[in-house]
């Protein structure tokens, strides 16, 4: 923006937007502690007053609402469609999470800084994301987006896992498809092995059946 030139006018849902993106950029790439509104600001040019009139909340605001972006942008469009293959949804899956990391993407920049997250709100912000992302991974190996307990609790491992799996293989140049060949047999075990724990939990006497976790 020049120097004494007025923003561009958009509409107020368009405005909003423009600077949840430039939050989540300057966030992603500085940190999000030193996010700011003067950063903000010049990033979508236009004023820090601006900033401010659409976010009245402050930073807190502002930062909560490039973690809710962030968060949508890695967790929609999951594919759980059972009228494809598992094995076909699972590398789509999988595939899209690499492309996130092999930009790295704002979203996969700002949630890897998570890890490193205090502050209560967004700590809960990011856990709302990251469940359904479990919940989408569950309902594709077991059919159920609500597993139990102790299945839920090895999804979020799991994912832990695949997300260091990942970044390791890009940066050692690992194929795609090797990734997907590692990851997809390691899933089917840890559900396996879960939905077991999990029905001698609740004392259920039947032997468990292999498979659950619908290799492929």
């Amino acid at each position: 923006m020049e120097v004494g030139s007025a923003p561009r006018r958009l509409p107020p849902a368009e405005r909003r937007d423009q600077l949840i993106d430039a939050a989540l950029t300057v966030a992603a790439r500085d940190g999000h502690e030193r996010l700011a509104f003067e950063a903000v600001a010049k990033r979508a040019g236009v004023t820090r007053n601006l900033v401010y009139h659409y976010f009245p909340g402050g930073r807190q605001e502002l930062l909560e609402a490039a973690v809710h972006r962030a968060g949508e942008q890695l967790s929609s469009d999951w594919v759980t469609d059972p009228d494809i293959p598992l094995p076909e949804r699972l590398a789509s899956n999988l595939n899209r999470m690499m492309d996130h990391a092999a930009e790295p993407t704002d979203a996969w920049l700002l949630y890897r800084q998570g890890r490193g997250l205090v502050e209560p709100r967004l700590l809960e912000i990011a856990a709302r994301y990251r469940e359904r992302v479990i919940s989408n991974i569950a309902l594709n190996q077991l059919g159920n987006s609500k597993p139990p307990p102790l299945v839920h609790i090895a999804l979020d491992g799991f994912l832990a896992y695949v997300e260091t799996v990942v970044e390791t293989a890009l940066a050692d140049g690992i194929e795609r498809e090797r990734v997907v060949a590692v990851v997809a047999p390691a899933l089917a075990a840890t559900v396996d092995a879960a939905v077991d724990a999990a029905g001698m939990a609740a004392g259920v006497g039947e032997p468990p059946k292999k498979g659950r976790g619908r290799r492929g």
